[in-house]
């Protein structure tokens, strides 16, 4: 995208005019990030409905932080072509917008790239060849704690068909209760310094854990026992 584009500001906080309810639900906040403007406008009007409130949509990086320093949206949606580079806004939420989560909506070919974005703490993946109900759903279940990934997308389906068994490899997995505590976690999209914080143990004995869990499940990443989890149930 040549030159800036200013943020998009808007305030749709909406009320439910049939209701006599002396106060309406709080909408869900949203800070929209593209590279493209028609994406930036589509996403708005995905979201141009009760319960949902856009606060700017943006299509740098530099215009998301902007945004991020005065406001404290409930989620973000961005995507990793939003220049310089869109998970720049996930490391800047991650140190100054706690409060804040992150869903990425891509048509990343790159298994290795989403990869990168879960390790940050991404908690929603959403591919934009899904329809936008998908995208309205991801929002709701990371703003209400969970994580939602596009699982039933085609590039995920080979990976869960390599890692889809029988349930008793579950249960012949042997996880111990410290190892089911870590497998939980990582699959709501903790960062290993806060699983470790939550555990209190350090982070070096948390990825010896982990280095076991994967051997014990069969799964060679985060991204992989994420979808283990989410194919399967928790241990």
């Amino acid at each position: 995208m040549n030159g800036t584009r200013p943020p998009i500001g808007f305030a749709r906080r909406r009320t439910d005019e049939a209701t006599n309810s002396a106060e309406a639900a709080k909408p869900i906040e949203l800070l929209i990030a593209d590279s493209q403007p028609i994406a930036v406008d589509a996403m708005v009007s995905v979201f141009d409905q009760p319960g949902f409130s856009v606060i700017a949509g943006c299509g740098t990086c530099d215009e998301a932080i902007a945004v991020l320093q005065t406001h404290q949206p409930d989620v973000v949606i961005f995507d990793f072509d939003v220049p310089p580079d869109g998970l720049g806004i996930v490391r800047h939420v991650n140190r100054h917008n706690p409060g804040t989560r992150a869903v990425l909506f891509t048509a990343t070919s790159s298994d290795a790239r989403i990869h990168d974005a879960l390790d940050l703490g991404v908690s929603g993946v959403v591919l934009k060849e899904m329809p936008p109900e998908a995208l309205v759903q991801c929002v709701r279940k990371v703003h209400a704690g969970e994580q939602w990934l596009a699982a039933g997308s085609r590039r995920f389906a080979g990976r869960r068909r390599q890692q889809r068994d029988p349930d008793r490899r579950r249960r012949r997995a042997g996880l111990t209760a410290r190892e089911t505590d870590i497998v939980k976690l990582v699959a709501r999209g903790f960062a290993n310094e806060e699983i470790a914080r939550r555990l209190t143990v350090k982070e070096g004995t948390l990825k010896i854990h982990l280095h076991n869990i994967y051997r014990k499940l069969n799964v060679d990443s985060r991204l992989s026992l994420t979808l283990y989890v989410q194919g399967k149930g928790a241990p």
